[in-house]
């Protein structure tokens, strides 16, 4: 089969490998439909290969890793022990997988799993393996469009999880930091959730644009006006109720510290790669009593069917999310154009 695979720092290559095998809990996918993510590009751009490779090696892999974690396709194998899927199932998959059994899977926490769960490699390909498919894994309705199921993977449930964890009510205000796919997730699932006023920054004028089209009643161009100034504005000074950031520096993340409410949230969901340490200023009014929460994309089987049901029944609408289309033959100059942030690229989806 062909496969992208990192081959050296900011270089992928499409290779031919073997079709792998299922484990006892695995099941083989053929692909259908794969993205490329903004996580992807820190995996390309930042960190080594060895350090990513995942629990699966495959020893015909000359070098690097197996790209892609966002992905629906059609089961081809199971293994012995899956009792949930047999071949011809269409499916989606977490980007982490989970065992089920370490303390973090038994509290209802599969995305920090420390047991054999990880995150999952290998969707830019024409077949892929997904560990303990029971439990990662989930079957897709047939109302629910592959363009649209496979952002249940990763990027919903990460932009949906952020307006969660940081307990967003009905009407209350929120400002989301970052208007890339992740961002604008977070954007819809506030106001999804009911939430009051939603601000929306970002310093790209078609994200910002895209931000209202998924409701966003404030928009701020950050390379044009001062988003904390103009925040605090529009809160008379009080600040937000939540603060979310979506893309993961130092700066956007500070922002939030600063025009949330006392008493409010920052929520952080971004990936800061190499950033080792961020910092924020305890002279703020805002320091005080305030809570700072981050979270992984929440995942497991009942956490994308929760979300595939609210997207073949709710009023979410995130088919725009997808800007560029390419087929499988394409994907190295993809992640150069995603890399670059050209033709107003949000989201690429990748099809055999």
């Amino acid at each position: 089969m062909r496969a992208c695979v990192k081959t050296d720092m900011k270089k992928v290559e499409l290779l031919d490998i073997p079709i792998p095998e299922p484990g006892p809990r695995d099941i083989v996918v053929k692909m259908s439909l794969s993205a490329i993510c903004g996580t992807d590009m820190h995996f390309l751009d930042e960190f080594p290969s060895e350090l990513l490779a995942g629990p699966y090696p495959n020893s015909a892999i000359p070098q690097g890793m197996l790209m892609g974690h966002e992905a629906i396709g059609i089961v081809h194998a199971v293994g012995e022990d899956v009792t949930r899927f047999q071949p011809g199932d269409r499916v989606i998959a977490s980007c982490f997988t989970a065992c089920g059994r370490c303390p973090e899977c038994l509290r209802g926490e599969p995305a920090i799993c420390t047991g054999d769960g990880t995150l999952l490699f290998g969707c830019q390909a024409e077949y892929y393996r997904v560990g303990h498919a029971d439990l990662s894994a989930a079957k897709v309705p047939e109302g629910v469009t592959d363009e649209v199921a496979v952002l249940a993977t990763d990027i919903l449930s990460t932009g949906l999880g952020a307006v969660e964890r940081a307990g967003a009510s009905i009407g209350d205000s929120v400002a989301v930091f970052a208007q890339g796919p992740v961002g604008l997730c977070a954007t819809a699932g506030a106001r999804a959730r009911g939430c009051g006023l939603l601000i929306a920054v970002d310093t790209i004028p078609e994200r910002l644009e895209m931000s209202r089209r998924f409701g966003a009643n404030v928009v701020i161009n950050a390379a044009e006006k001062d988003a904390v100034a103009e925040i605090m504005a529009l809160t008379e000074g009080r600040g937000v109720a939540v603060a979310i950031e979506a893309v993961g520096t130092q700066k956007t993340f500070e922002s939030c510290t600063q025009v949330v409410r006392r008493g409010g949230t920052v929520s952080s969901v971004g990936l800061y790669g190499l950033t080792t340490e961020l910092s924020m200023a305890t002279l703020s009014p805002t320091f005080l009593h305030r809570n700072i929460v981050t979270t992984l994309a929440p995942s497991g089987t009942l956490r994308m069917e929760a979300l595939l049901n609210l997207l073949n029944h709710g009023s979410l609408d995130l088919g725009a999310l997808f800007t560029h289309r390419v087929r499988l033959e394409e994907v190295a100059p993809a992640y150069d154009l995603f890399r670059n942030r050209e033709g107003g690229v949000l989201k690429i989806a990748v099809t055999p």
